[in-house]
């Protein structure tokens, strides 16, 4: 399973100790049993900054379980932060059992759409990810990794987000 978060961070006052803190718990968040991998990315070109950040998981029993809880999983931990918060959604996606790997000279696009649909020459390359849990903001999810000459050139569709690595993915040891 894939978990999404996605954020637009309001307060360039507290964005840099928003990340210092974001660093440290994703890797707490990586000392869950169940959770596999995180990697952190910005939207370029989005004012106020627009963020998403994406985890390969077991399973939605890793949000009940004692080693998330623990860690005080589920946005108690960045409780502070919240007030800058223009968007803040959680949502749980089959179709993958790994996220992919996005290297700091690559590129994400992503989409929210109402069902699968075939988008010109990226339709063979789109990994369609499920709505399965959480905020459940969408029912599905379009995921497509370019290099950074590709994203120059191609052009998702409306609405499509592109992002660029704001951190290496990590992964749990």
């Amino acid at each position: 399973m894939i978990y999404i978060v996605d954020h637009v961070y309001n307060d360039p006052a507290t964005e840099a100790e928003w990340h210092a803190w974001y660093a440290g718990y994703l890797q707490r968040l990586l000392s869950v049993p169940g959770i596999h991998s995180a990697q952190r990315f910005k939207a370029i070109g989005h004012t106020p900054s627009r963020y998403l950040a994406m985890y390969s998981i077991e399973s939605e029993e890793v949000y009940s379980s004692a080693g998330y809880k623990g860690i005080g999983g589920g946005g108690s931990q960045s409780a502070r932060f919240h007030f800058a918060y223009a968007l803040w959604t959680r949502n749980l996606f089959a179709g993958l059992d790994r996220a992919p790997r996005v290297g700091s000279a690559g590129r994400l696009l992503a989409w929210d759409s109402s069902e699968p649909e075939a988008t010109g020459e990226l339709a063979p390359r789109i990994t369609w990810l499920r709505s399965v849990g959480l905020h459940q903001t969408t029912p599905y999810r379009a995921l497509v990794v370019l290099d950074g000459a590709e994203a120059d050139r191609l052009r998702g569709p409306a609405g499509s987000i592109l992002y660029e690595p704001f951190t290496d993915c990590m992964v749990a040891a």
